[in-house]
Protein backbone atom coordinates (compact mmCIF):
# COMPACT_ATOMS: atom_id res chain seq x y z
CA UNK A 1 0.00 0.00 0.00
CA UNK A 2 1.34 2.69 -1.61
CA UNK A 3 0.91 6.27 1.30
CA UNK A 4 0.98 9.68 -0.30
CA UNK A 5 3.42 11.93 1.17
CA UNK A 6 1.78 14.94 3.20
CA UNK A 7 1.62 18.09 2.45
CA UNK A 8 3.29 20.79 4.93
CA UNK A 9 1.12 23.71 5.72
CA UNK A 10 1.81 26.75 3.80
CA UNK A 11 2.97 28.32 7.41
CA UNK A 12 4.82 25.75 8.18
CA UNK A 13 6.31 25.20 5.42
CA UNK A 14 7.81 29.00 5.39
CA UNK A 15 8.88 28.54 9.02
CA UNK A 16 11.30 25.91 7.39
CA UNK A 17 12.29 27.34 4.78
CA UNK A 18 13.04 30.48 6.82
CA UNK A 19 15.03 27.89 8.77
CA UNK A 20 17.16 27.36 5.96
CA UNK A 21 17.71 30.91 5.57
CA UNK A 22 18.76 31.51 8.90
CA UNK A 23 21.19 28.34 8.29
CA UNK A 24 22.59 29.29 5.59
CA UNK A 25 22.74 33.31 6.70
CA UNK A 26 25.32 31.97 9.68
CA UNK A 27 27.50 29.48 7.90
CA UNK A 28 27.92 32.77 4.98
CA UNK A 29 28.48 34.53 8.18
CA UNK A 30 31.07 32.89 9.40
CA UNK A 31 32.99 32.13 5.78
CA UNK A 32 32.64 36.05 5.90
CA UNK A 33 34.13 36.81 9.31
CA UNK A 34 36.38 33.95 8.89
CA UNK A 35 37.96 35.45 5.48
CA UNK A 36 38.14 38.56 6.41
CA UNK A 37 40.37 37.16 9.79
CA UNK A 38 42.47 35.23 7.07
CA UNK A 39 43.02 37.97 5.02
CA UNK A 40 44.12 40.87 7.57
CA UNK A 41 46.41 38.31 9.32
CA UNK A 42 47.83 36.12 6.93
CA UNK A 43 47.98 38.62 3.45
CA UNK A 44 49.00 41.62 5.00
CA UNK A 45 50.98 43.39 2.39
CA UNK A 46 54.45 43.92 3.88
CA UNK A 47 56.11 46.70 2.13
CA UNK A 48 57.81 46.08 -0.84
CA UNK A 49 59.65 47.21 -4.28
CA UNK A 50 57.96 49.21 -5.69
CA UNK A 51 57.84 49.77 -9.37
CA UNK A 52 58.20 53.65 -9.28
CA UNK A 53 61.16 55.67 -9.90
CA UNK A 54 61.96 59.73 -8.64
CA UNK A 55 64.86 61.57 -10.56
CA UNK A 56 65.50 64.57 -8.15
CA UNK A 57 67.56 66.77 -10.13
CA UNK A 58 68.52 69.59 -7.94
CA UNK A 59 71.57 70.44 -10.14
CA UNK A 60 69.51 71.15 -13.17
CA UNK A 61 69.66 74.52 -12.87
CA UNK A 62 73.19 75.21 -12.53
CA UNK A 63 74.51 72.04 -14.21
CA UNK A 64 71.56 71.01 -16.64
CA UNK A 65 72.00 67.81 -18.53
CA UNK A 66 69.54 66.65 -20.55
CA UNK A 67 70.87 63.45 -22.26
CA UNK A 68 71.62 62.19 -18.74
CA UNK A 69 68.17 62.73 -17.99
CA UNK A 70 66.89 61.53 -20.95
CA UNK A 71 68.93 58.16 -20.74
CA UNK A 72 67.88 57.57 -17.63
CA UNK A 73 64.63 57.93 -17.65
CA UNK A 74 64.41 55.53 -21.00
CA UNK A 75 66.70 52.94 -19.22
CA UNK A 76 64.38 53.32 -16.16
CA UNK A 77 60.89 53.01 -18.55
CA UNK A 78 62.45 49.91 -20.23
CA UNK A 79 62.26 47.75 -17.40
CA UNK A 80 58.57 48.87 -16.54
CA UNK A 81 59.15 51.97 -13.74
CA UNK A 82 56.81 54.68 -13.29
CA UNK A 83 59.22 57.92 -13.49
CA UNK A 84 58.76 61.37 -12.16
CA UNK A 85 61.24 63.86 -12.90
CA UNK A 86 61.37 66.76 -10.62
CA UNK A 87 64.01 69.87 -11.20
CA UNK A 88 61.75 72.99 -9.60
CA UNK A 89 60.08 73.72 -6.16
CA UNK A 90 62.67 71.75 -4.44
CA UNK A 91 61.93 73.05 -0.93
CA UNK A 92 62.74 71.65 2.41
CA UNK A 93 58.40 70.98 2.06
CA UNK A 94 59.48 68.77 -1.33
CA UNK A 95 61.86 66.76 1.01
CA UNK A 96 59.67 66.08 4.18
CA UNK A 97 57.48 64.35 1.72
CA UNK A 98 60.11 61.76 0.01
CA UNK A 99 59.02 58.78 1.78
CA UNK A 100 55.52 59.05 0.83
CA UNK A 101 55.35 58.72 -2.28
CA UNK A 102 56.77 54.85 -2.17
CA UNK A 103 59.95 55.30 -4.84
CA UNK A 104 61.43 51.96 -5.66
CA UNK A 105 64.40 53.77 -7.10
CA UNK A 106 65.57 57.26 -6.32
CA UNK A 107 68.38 59.42 -7.85
CA UNK A 108 69.61 62.42 -6.28
CA UNK A 109 71.09 64.05 -8.82
CA UNK A 110 71.93 66.90 -6.03
CA UNK A 111 75.06 68.43 -4.23
CA UNK A 112 75.99 67.05 -0.90
CA UNK A 113 78.68 68.25 1.50
CA UNK A 114 80.96 67.38 3.89
CA UNK A 115 80.73 69.48 6.75
CA UNK A 116 83.65 71.47 8.44
CA UNK A 117 84.74 68.74 10.78
CA UNK A 118 84.57 66.02 8.24
CA UNK A 119 81.89 64.38 10.35
CA UNK A 120 79.11 64.16 8.26
CA UNK A 121 77.56 64.35 4.65
CA UNK A 122 74.15 66.59 4.47
CA UNK A 123 72.31 66.74 1.16
CA UNK A 124 71.45 69.80 -0.21
CA UNK A 125 67.81 71.09 -1.21
CA UNK A 126 67.13 73.85 -3.83
CA UNK A 127 65.67 76.85 -1.72
CA UNK A 128 67.79 79.52 -0.20
CA UNK A 129 69.00 79.61 3.13
CA UNK A 130 66.79 81.25 5.31
CA UNK A 131 67.60 82.46 8.88
CA UNK A 132 63.70 83.08 9.82
CA UNK A 133 62.52 79.73 8.88
CA UNK A 134 62.51 76.33 10.04
CA UNK A 135 63.70 77.06 13.72
CA UNK A 136 62.46 74.38 15.40
CA UNK A 137 64.27 71.70 12.56
CA UNK A 138 67.24 73.89 13.00
CA UNK A 139 67.99 73.75 16.34
CA UNK A 140 66.98 70.07 16.34
CA UNK A 141 69.41 69.29 14.12
CA UNK A 142 67.16 68.07 11.13
CA UNK A 143 68.69 71.12 8.71
CA UNK A 144 72.12 72.69 8.65
CA UNK A 145 73.11 75.93 6.19
CA UNK A 146 75.19 74.34 3.09
CA UNK A 147 77.69 76.67 1.13
CA UNK A 148 78.52 75.95 -2.60
CA UNK A 149 82.79 75.71 -2.58
CA UNK A 150 82.47 77.18 -5.79
CA UNK A 151 80.25 79.84 -5.01
CA UNK A 152 81.24 81.97 -1.62
CA UNK A 153 78.57 83.01 0.24
CA UNK A 154 76.13 80.79 -1.31
CA UNK A 155 73.78 79.18 0.82
CA UNK A 156 71.74 76.74 0.90
CA UNK A 157 69.52 74.32 3.45
CA UNK A 158 70.12 71.31 3.67
CA UNK A 159 69.07 68.11 4.89
CA UNK A 160 70.84 65.95 7.85
CA UNK A 161 70.99 62.38 8.63
CA UNK A 162 68.26 63.15 11.14
CA UNK A 163 66.02 64.48 8.75
CA UNK A 164 66.16 61.88 6.98
CA UNK A 165 65.03 59.55 10.11
CA UNK A 166 62.12 61.66 10.90
CA UNK A 167 60.42 61.47 7.60
CA UNK A 168 56.61 60.21 7.53
CA UNK A 169 56.21 56.92 6.36
CA UNK A 170 59.38 54.82 5.31
CA UNK A 171 60.77 53.37 1.90
CA UNK A 172 59.88 50.47 0.01
CA UNK A 173 63.01 48.70 0.11
CA UNK A 174 64.01 51.56 -1.98
CA UNK A 175 67.60 51.73 -3.72
CA UNK A 176 68.96 55.13 -2.95
CA UNK A 177 71.25 56.28 -5.52
CA UNK A 178 73.36 59.82 -4.39
CA UNK A 179 75.26 61.63 -6.99
CA UNK A 180 77.16 64.17 -4.90
CA UNK A 181 80.38 64.69 -3.28
CA UNK A 182 81.43 62.72 -0.85
CA UNK A 183 77.73 61.01 -0.56
CA UNK A 184 79.71 57.10 0.85
CA UNK A 185 82.21 58.63 2.28
CA UNK A 186 84.29 56.51 4.56
CA UNK A 187 83.28 56.96 8.22
CA UNK A 188 80.82 59.15 7.39
CA UNK A 189 77.71 56.90 6.05
CA UNK A 190 75.60 58.56 8.59
CA UNK A 191 73.27 60.10 5.68
CA UNK A 192 73.57 56.06 4.12
CA UNK A 193 72.48 54.87 7.37
CA UNK A 194 69.83 57.08 8.00
CA UNK A 195 68.01 55.68 4.46
CA UNK A 196 68.90 52.43 5.42
CA UNK A 197 66.92 52.74 8.94
CA UNK A 198 64.20 54.13 7.24
CA UNK A 199 63.28 51.32 5.29
CA UNK A 200 65.73 51.73 1.57
CA UNK A 201 67.49 48.24 0.59
CA UNK A 202 70.87 49.73 -0.74
CA UNK A 203 72.18 53.29 -0.91
CA UNK A 204 75.10 54.11 -3.57
CA UNK A 205 77.01 57.50 -3.61
CA UNK A 206 80.68 58.58 -4.06
CA UNK A 207 83.48 58.28 -2.16
CA UNK A 208 84.91 61.54 -2.26
CA UNK A 209 84.38 64.43 -4.40
CA UNK A 210 82.97 64.55 -7.66
CA UNK A 211 82.20 66.89 -10.94
CA UNK A 212 78.60 67.12 -12.52
CA UNK A 213 79.89 65.49 -15.39
CA UNK A 214 81.90 62.95 -14.47
CA UNK A 215 78.96 61.77 -11.95
CA UNK A 216 76.31 61.87 -15.00
CA UNK A 217 78.99 59.61 -17.04
CA UNK A 218 79.46 56.77 -14.23
CA UNK A 219 75.62 56.64 -13.20
CA UNK A 220 74.45 56.46 -16.90
CA UNK A 221 77.27 53.39 -16.64
CA UNK A 222 76.01 51.82 -12.95
CA UNK A 223 72.13 52.65 -14.23
CA UNK A 224 72.94 50.58 -17.57
CA UNK A 225 74.49 47.47 -15.71
CA UNK A 226 71.87 47.53 -13.31
CA UNK A 227 68.93 47.90 -15.07
CA UNK A 228 69.66 46.89 -18.55
CA UNK A 229 72.36 44.54 -18.21
CA UNK A 230 70.66 43.29 -15.11
CA UNK A 231 74.39 42.57 -12.96
CA UNK A 232 74.16 42.59 -9.59
CA UNK A 233 74.38 45.86 -7.54
CA UNK A 234 78.22 45.17 -6.68
CA UNK A 235 78.76 44.28 -10.25
CA UNK A 236 77.39 47.04 -11.72
CA UNK A 237 79.05 49.66 -9.60
CA UNK A 238 82.36 47.99 -10.46
CA UNK A 239 81.49 48.88 -14.13
CA UNK A 240 82.16 52.56 -13.14
CA UNK A 241 85.52 54.19 -13.23
CA UNK A 242 87.10 56.23 -10.30
CA UNK A 243 87.88 59.85 -11.00
CA UNK A 244 90.91 61.46 -9.71
CA UNK A 245 91.10 64.79 -8.77
CA UNK A 246 94.31 67.42 -7.59
CA UNK A 247 93.69 70.65 -5.71
CA UNK A 248 95.73 72.31 -3.02
CA UNK A 249 99.05 69.94 -3.86
CA UNK A 250 96.41 66.64 -2.99
CA UNK A 251 95.66 63.98 -5.30
CA UNK A 252 91.44 62.73 -4.83
CA UNK A 253 90.60 59.40 -5.99
CA UNK A 254 86.74 58.83 -5.67
CA UNK A 255 84.84 55.65 -6.74
CA UNK A 256 81.09 54.78 -6.53
CA UNK A 257 80.26 52.50 -3.39
CA UNK A 258 77.19 50.71 -1.77
CA UNK A 259 75.92 50.21 1.63
CA UNK A 260 75.44 48.38 3.76
CA UNK A 261 78.63 46.06 1.97
CA UNK A 262 77.32 43.10 2.95
CA UNK A 263 76.70 40.20 0.34
CA UNK A 264 72.76 40.52 0.61
CA UNK A 265 72.69 43.77 -0.89
CA UNK A 266 76.19 43.64 -3.25
CA UNK A 267 74.38 40.10 -5.02
CA UNK A 268 70.83 42.18 -5.48
CA UNK A 269 69.84 41.88 -9.20
CA UNK A 270 66.71 44.04 -10.54
CA UNK A 271 65.14 41.07 -12.23
CA UNK A 272 64.59 39.69 -8.57
CA UNK A 273 63.04 42.94 -7.65
CA UNK A 274 60.76 43.76 -10.00
CA UNK A 275 59.19 40.43 -9.44
CA UNK A 276 58.99 41.03 -6.28
CA UNK A 277 57.30 44.10 -6.92
CA UNK A 278 54.99 42.69 -8.97
CA UNK A 279 54.22 39.96 -6.74
CA UNK A 280 52.94 42.52 -4.53
CA UNK A 281 50.15 43.33 -6.57
CA UNK A 282 48.98 39.92 -6.12
CA UNK A 283 49.26 39.87 -2.95
CA UNK A 284 47.54 43.13 -2.34
CA UNK A 285 44.63 41.83 -4.76
CA UNK A 286 44.36 39.18 -2.13
CA UNK A 287 44.18 41.29 1.02
CA UNK A 288 41.24 42.79 -0.54
CA UNK A 289 39.46 39.75 -0.59
CA UNK A 290 38.25 40.39 2.83
CA UNK A 291 36.97 43.32 1.87
CA UNK A 292 34.79 42.07 -1.14
CA UNK A 293 32.89 39.20 0.79
CA UNK A 294 32.44 41.37 3.39
CA UNK A 295 30.61 43.79 1.08
CA UNK A 296 29.17 40.78 -0.70
CA UNK A 297 28.02 39.47 2.58
CA UNK A 298 26.52 42.52 3.90
CA UNK A 299 24.38 42.89 0.04
CA UNK A 300 23.35 38.81 1.37
CA UNK A 301 22.40 40.36 4.61
CA UNK A 302 20.15 42.97 2.74
CA UNK A 303 18.64 40.75 0.38
CA UNK A 304 17.65 38.60 3.27
CA UNK A 305 16.15 41.32 5.46
CA UNK A 306 14.04 42.40 1.97
CA UNK A 307 13.15 38.39 1.77
CA UNK A 308 11.34 38.20 5.42
CA UNK A 309 9.74 41.02 5.15
CA UNK A 310 8.35 40.41 2.09
CA UNK A 311 7.51 36.90 3.71
CA UNK A 312 5.78 38.50 6.46
CA UNK A 313 3.65 40.21 4.41
CA UNK A 314 2.66 37.03 2.24
CA UNK A 315 1.95 34.97 5.21
CA UNK A 316 -0.11 38.26 6.48
CA UNK A 317 -2.25 38.46 3.17
CA UNK A 318 -3.00 34.47 3.46
CA UNK A 319 -4.47 34.85 6.85
CA UNK A 320 -8.23 35.17 6.75
CA UNK A 321 -10.03 36.26 9.67
CA UNK A 322 -13.08 34.27 10.82
CA UNK A 323 -16.28 35.73 11.06
CA UNK A 324 -18.27 35.03 14.20
CA UNK A 325 -21.43 34.86 12.59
Amino acid sequence: MVRKAKNLPREESRMFGRKRWIIFSAILVLIIVLGFVFSSVFLQPETRFSLTAAIIDQLGEEFPNSTFVESATNILKSRGFNVTYYNETLTVNFFKGLAKYNYGIIIFRAHSALREDNSTVDLFTAEKYDNSKYGWERENGLLTKGELLYVPGTYYFAVTPLFIKNLEDRFSKSIVIAMGCWSLKTGCEQMAMAFIDKGAKAYVGWTELVLAKDTDHETAKLLDAFLVKNKTLSAAIETTAPHTYYGDGKKITSRMDFYPRSPSVGDLEISDLIAEAKASYTTSAFHNLGDIIFALGANASLNRRIFIQRNKRSINQDIVPLNND
